[in-house]
């Protein structure tokens, strides 16, 4: 199992806390050292969609232009992310049952069957 997000995001944390306590071993990326590969970020947007996979609230997006936030081709929305990984929904988790954005605790539990 593998955790996609930012070390120093809140909700990074929260998430990499539940998962110790509940004693589930993953591992950690962080996107900004190690961006996500476009295959990766294919794979992600067929699952879950580009809207939930990128965060239009992030301050990362409001710096965008106008002509970055209008994309729609996934090859450049692939792109988009790895040169601004902080775009990304955070955090991520991947395991070989569930493809989760965000943390919400009911849907970690999933995690413990």
């Amino acid at each position: 199992m593998k955790v996609f997000g930012l070390k120093n995001c809140s909700t990074c944390v929260k998430a990499q806390k539940w998962l110790e306590a509940n004693g589930i071993a993953f591992e950690f990326q962080d996107v900004r050292q190690m961006p996500p590969s476009a295959a990766q970020l294919q794979s992600w947007s067929l699952q879950l969609g580009w809207d939930k996979l990128i965060n239009k609230k992030s301050q990362t997006w409001r710096s965008l232009t106008d002509e970055q936030k209008e994309l729609t081709a996934e090859a450049d929305l692939i792109a988009l992310v790895q040169a601004n990984p902080s775009l990304m929904k955070r955090p991520l988790l991947e395991s070989d049952k569930l493809l989760l954005v965000g943390f919400v605790e009911a849907d970690y539990q999933k995690l413990k069957k």
